[in-house]
């Protein structure tokens, strides 16, 4: 009888404990998820391009290993048109088409829609830009409810 009573006390506990483990990374994963993640208040650039490539919930890893970021979309883009800036540490220029010296950008979308996107697809993005190292958002526009006036639009040919 008292190995019966151990066996399930054993058996409970367990199966507890798994249940919290799975609970606690959830919890953990959804706070690095959209669109909870705040970068930056505001955007600083404004870019078109051609779609070269689509991911969904693409991780992104700073330096620490607690630090990352699960875009909803994650796109590559050729940069067709550097449309706006707010800022001159960037190294563009308005109607160029290179940031810091390249004519592509990766874009991490968190916007709440759920857009279809389609390689070749001309798209304009407006976010928050980060060209610094060691951030799960080194190098990436950042298009997010976070970021004031950030958007994503599609053009159809």
């Amino acid at each position: 009888m008292r190995k019966r009573i151990l066996v399930i006390t054993v058996v409970a506990i367990a199966s507890l404990a798994l249940v919290l483990a799975f609970v606690a990374n959830q919890a953990l994963v959804n706070s690095h998820m959209y669109p909870q993640d705040a970068l930056h208040e505001n955007a600083n650039l404004s870019v078109m391009g051609i779609v070269t490539s689509v991911e969904q919930n693409h991780k992104t890893q700073g330096m620490l290993i607690n630090s990352y970021h699960m875009f909803r979309l994650f796109i590559r883009l050729n940069i067709t048109e550097v449309r706006w800036t707010s800022e001159d540490y960037l190294n563009s220029s308005v109607g160029g088409e290179q940031i810091f010296g390249s004519n592509s950008i990766s874009v991490g979308y968190d916007g709440l829609k759920n857009l279809q996107l389609a390689i070749g697809q001309e798209i304009e993005c407006k976010g928050f830009y980060f060209g610094a190292t060691d951030s799960p958002y080194s190098f990436i526009l950042t298009v997010a409810p976070t970021v004031s006036d950030s958007h994503l639009n599609l053009y159809y040919a």
